[in-house]
């Protein structure tokens, strides 16, 4: 799929079941800061994949699994049951029935080898938030669409297609104070904007109470009564 970003995790409480044709293990990792990356303008950050990231994605994704990303060699779907996928407090669990295929038996002897060394997870659409921690820029993801997940032999946490501007990541412990100034400046818009249609409707008021006492007075001149 395009426009896909892609992150790796070191196989971790991994289970490889031969009779079974099955392997497990978690895809991707919570509350834990990745290696150093490189936005495509070169600025370095470490990314942040909050817990609940998943929850969107869960509801209704039909997520695919390949084996190195290549869709040509599917290992499981999540619509067919062949990918059973667990979100837990710490991560995404999975599980892989793998296929009896040519490249299904291959993975299974590879990864009973050790030779298959992690998972790596492809995503769109991301939400975070940026901010400095003591100096170093954090990338914090709070959701994002997964699409798939792979069993890869050299994970890699690779760069990621955003364009970061340095100013957006303030530091931590003055982001509560720009998100107040934010606050009140929305504050300050909203009630000038009262204010201004406060003022509007009064003008108009005065212009009815004005045009009311004209007719008054223009009946009365006449000998009209206003009532008719």
């Amino acid at each position: 799929m395009k426009n896909l970003e892609y992150r790796s995790v070191d196989l971790q409480d991994v289970a490889v079941d031969a009779p079974k044709r099955t392997i497990e293990g978690r895809a991707v990792v919570y509350n834990s800061l990745s290696v150093p990356m490189k936005t495509v303008s070169g600025d370095t950050f470490r990314e942040l994949i909050m817990p609940g990231a998943l929850a969107e994605s869960m509801v209704g994704n039909d997520i695919l699994a390949y084996k190195e990303h290549n869709p040509q060699m599917l290992l499981g779907r999540r619509s067919s049951g062949t990918l059973v996928l667990e979100d837990r407090v710490d991560g995404l669990y999975v599980r892989i029935d793998v296929p009896n295929t040519t490249y299904g038996n291959d993975l299974i002897v590879s990864a009973e080898r050790g030779d298959i060394k992690g998972f790596s997870f492809g995503f769109n659409n991301p939400k975070a938030r940026n901010y400095s921690r003591s100096g170093e820029k954090i990338r914090e993801i709070t959701s994002l669409n997964l699409r798939e997940v792979s069993i890869v032999s050299s994970p890699a946490y690779t760069e990621t297609t955003m364009t970061l501007r340095n100013e957006e990541f303030v530091e931590e412990d003055k982001r509560e104070e720009v998100v107040e100034k934010k606050e009140e400046a929305v504050v300050t818009e909203v009630a000038t904007e009262v204010e201004t249609k406060s003022e509007e409707q009064s003008a108009v008021d005065l212009l009815k109470a004005k045009n009311y006492e004209l007719k008054q007075k223009f009946y009365t001149l006449n000998g009209a009564d206003p009532g008719k």
